[in-house]
């Protein structure tokens, strides 16, 4: 009998299904880059066409979806039940999609990227409670941008650096439950905590190039290039830690049944943690 493979974060228990999704012929994991748990069922995002892989929670494909005008996508995340935005980080834009997975908008920069202004290979974007967005602005700039619930530019903050506030490829970014928002600081090996407008208010040390952001019940999860999974309370305490199973945990949902995804890179796939 083979034994099952399990991992704890905190008082947690996860069983590891390593093979969670159940692709027909013609369908591929390959390029996976981020996922998101949108309405009920898992969005992975693939650097290639179709670039969106929707499945149900069990990993079964209900449909694909092909982005237009799109260079290469690099994060996804749900904004609520109405809105999806989908980062492209070498197309300078973010798409933001509808419950059909229809695009209904684009912050972008006509193709014209620049050194402290939006955009320069943006990384993430995520809202918050008031309808704020915030994107990480993420391999060209050191930046978080910020916009209106109405989508219009109001401002930036960061700088490029290792200061408190600065940046060295902001690499995701999550919003807490009171409106504090989180930005995994790949490069300076921590993630930073701001209030709404951008104050910095703390770090959090003690991981190794942090990768994905999800945020749940006052708790941070974290993926880094270790590779593992860390558990962090608002105060930037440890609670938990396990390994993750390929070279990076790239993107990283929160399932409603308390389940974990990770979109794994080298080699490319997903993975659930699923909770006993």
């Amino acid at each position: 009998m083979t034994r099952e493979q399990v991992v704890g974060l905190g008082d947690c228990f996860y069983r590891v299904d390593r093979t969670p999704a159940r692709l027909p012929e013609g369908y591929s994991l390959a390029g996976v880059s981020d996922i998101t748990v949108f309405n009920g069922q898992l969005v992975a995002l693939r650097r290639q066409r179709p670039q969106l892989l929707v499945l149900s929670l069990d990993g079964h494909l209900v449909t694909a979806v092909t982005l237009e005008d799109v260079v290469l996508g690099h994060g996804i995340r749900a904004l609520g039940t109405d809105l999806l935005a989908v980062t492209d980080i070498d197309g300078h834009q973010i798409l933001l999609l509808d419950a059909d997975f229809q695009v209904v908008h684009r912050l972008h920069c006509d193709n014209r990227p620049r050194l402290g202004k939006p955009f320069n290979h943006p990384t993430d974007c995520a809202r918050d409670s008031k309808g704020r967005f915030y994107v990480t602005d993420g391999y060209g700039n050191s930046l978080v941008h910020v916009f209106s619930p109405g989508l219009a530019f109001s401002h930036s903050f960061g700088s490029a650096g290792s200061a408190n506030g600065e940046f060295s490829t902001p690499h995701s970014i999550a919003v807490l439950d009171d409106d504090r928002v989180a930005v995994a600081d790949r490069e300076n090996n921590r993630v930073q905590i701001f209030s709404a407008e951008g104050t910095w208010l703390r770090s959090i040390t003690g991981v190794h190039k942090p990768m994905a952001l999800e945020v749940s019940r006052g708790l941070i999860y974290v993926t880094d290039q270790t590779p593992r999974l860390s558990v962090f309370n608002i105060d930037g305490e440890l609670l938990g830690r396990c390994r993750t199973f390929s070279t990076y945990g790239h993107g990283l949902a929160l399932a409603g049944t308390g389940d974990i995804h990770i979109a794994d890179m080298i080699p490319d796939g997903l993975t659930r943690l699923e909770l006993l």
